[in-house]
Formats: C-alpha cells, sequence, structure tokens
C-alpha cells in the first residue's frame, strides 16, 4: 500500500491530478525559439484546419504535428504569418480598404480624408435633417393642396348661396 501521507510529492498530470506507473502520454504544447505568448501561440496552430495550414505554409503534416506536440519547436516566420492571418481575419470587411498618406480608400474608389473624418457626426447631421426638411414640405405641400381645395369649394358654395338669396 501506498503512503497517502505523501502523495503531495508525487508526479501529477497536466490536469494536476494524481497518476501511479506509467506516465501519461506526451500533451499537445507547442514551442518555440523565442519569446511570445504560449497561449496565443496554442490558439493560433488549434484554431485551424492542421492538413489545410500544413498544405497553405508548404509544409507536411508531419512537421505541423511536430510543431502542435512540442517536439519541434514553431518558427518565428510560422508564427507570425499565423498571428497577421488571425488579425486580418479579424478586420472582416475592413480587410480591402487601403490606408495611404492622409486617406483612406475603399475597394470602389471612394476615398475620405482624415479632416473630413472629424466631420463625420456632422455629416450624419445635416443628412438626418435633409430628411427632416423634405418630409416638412411633403406635409406642407399636403396640407396646402387640402386647404386650396377646400376653399375652392366653400368659393362656389357661397356663390350658389348668394345667387339663391339675391335671386
Amino acid at each position: 500500500m501506498r503512503d497517502l501521507h505523501n502523495l503531495h510529492c508525487q508526479p501529477r498530470d497536466h490536469r494536476g491530478a494524481f497518476y501511479f506507473g506509467k506516465p501519461m502520454k506526451k500533451r499537445l504544447s507547442p514551442t518555440t525559439t523565442f519569446k511570445c505568448d504560449e497561449l496565443e501561440l496554442a490558439r493560433l496552430l488549434f484554431t485551424h484546419d492542421h492538413k489545410a495550414s500544413a498544405e497553405e505554409l508548404g509544409v507536411t503534416t508531419r512537421q505541423w504535428n511536430a510543431w502542435i506536440t512540442g517536439a519541434k519547436p514553431v518558427p518565428r516566420h510560422v508564427w507570425l504569418y499565423l498571428k497577421q492571418k488571425k488579425d486580418m481575419e479579424a478586420l472582416g470587411k475592413w480587410r480591402t480598404v487601403n490606408i495611404q498618406q492622409d486617406r483612406i480608400t475603399m475597394p470602389w474608389g471612394e476615398s475620405i480624408s482624415f479632416e473630413e473624418m472629424a466631420k463625420i457626426r456632422e455629416y450624419r447631421q445635416a443628412n438626418s435633417l435633409v430628411q427632416e426638411q423634405a418630409e416638412l414640405i411633403e406635409r406642407l405641400m399636403m396640407e396646402r393642396d387640402f386647404y386650396k381645395e377646400n376653399c375652392h369649394r366653400q368659393a362656389r358654395f357661397g356663390l350658389m348661396l348668394n345667387d339663391l338669396f339675391k335671386g
């Protein structure tokens, strides 16, 4: 029987549980020869399809698996490529936007300068004012037409009454 009061000296697996006998299989823990965030490196390596990523980088799946298991360190250029790819995916629709000097150019050709960007709030306010003004003009035109028609009707009725009482 094992000495139970010395369990704190026993080896543990990656979850912190004690194991007795054979050590567990090798964990998946990628390593590098340069300084980087290990958690970020693991996310970059494990969030992609291994076979597709290996083909994209031009390496074998055996080499990719060696990086994942930590048998070989992940090269810096692979880490930088995967990080850049993740950052580009995070941009979403902004991926196709081009920044040149002080202008942001959209893929369809429109561009905006840095000074114009400061006025975007004013442009939005002006646009809403234009819409409100258009609705006001439309409402006023409808009221004008109503009163014009009503005025003509009352004038004809008044002429008819006037003819009846004079006659």
